[in-house]
């Protein structure tokens, strides 16, 4: 029973979670920090998953910056999430040419019920213009399911894909991020509780919101 239960609960947490703000576009400055929290409602069928989050991330080069984060709202599920990653450019802007960065890290679930593991690494790519302090961003990134067999009633996928348009003020020691997403647009998610559609069906979607301090 514990086992249907954590399942049901990552099957959430995998459709709300992936649809919180991408944490950095534009790689920060060497030993430059940002601190920052990000929140968001998710839409699911008729109804709303609020989520919450917090992270850290230190530019450790001129082109790469670490990051690490917690999900508050899988605490209220019964999960701790942990993530953590790097964001590294791959192409720089140059004038009105878009400049291109991906980044790479891993989800980490842990149950409070019964102590159940999972582990998802991710990767994400993204083009970007900065002009001043602002930055605008289309952004494409997938989880993968290395135990995705695991999943109840049949409907595991190694690929959990979704895709983003955002703008971010980055001014001085303050950042603002506001995106939009949407998740799940290549398959059907079953829980016990409920179906959770692919886009075409009106799956997870909304607007993300996310403030940081940079020092």
């Amino acid at each position: 029973m514990m086992k249907i239960k954590f399942s049901a609960v990552l099957a959430v947490l995998i459709v709300a979670v992936s649809c919180t703000p991408t944490k950095v576009i534009v790689p920060l400055k060497e030993g430059q920090w940002q601190i920052g929290v990000t929140q968001g409602r998710p839409q699911i069928n008729e109804g709303y998953l609020p989520v919450l989050g917090a992270y850290a991330a230190k530019g450790v080069s001129a082109t790469k910056t670490n990051y690490g984060g917690i999900q508050f709202s899988s605490l209220l599920l019964g999960a701790v999430q942990l993530e953590a990653g790097q964001v590294a450019t791959l192409i720089p802007q140059q004038g009105f040419k878009p400049g291109i960065s991906y980044s790479y890290g891993a989800q980490s679930f842990l149950s409070t019920r019964d102590y159940a593991f999972r582990f998802y690494p991710e990767a994400g790519l993204n083009a970007y213009l900065k002009e001043g302090p602002h930055i605008l961003n289309v952004s494409a990134n997938t989880w993968v399911d290395p135990t995705w067999f695991l999943a109840d009633f049949g409907r595991g996928q190694v690929f959990a894909p979704s895709f983003s348009a955002g703008y971010r003020l980055r001014y001085k020691w303050f950042e603002a991020q506001l995106e939009y997403k949407i998740l799940n647009p290549t398959r059907e998610i079953q829980i016990p509780q409920a179906d959770v559609p692919n886009t075409s069906g009106r799956g997870g979607k909304g607007f993300f919101y996310g403030i940081a301090i940079n020092f």
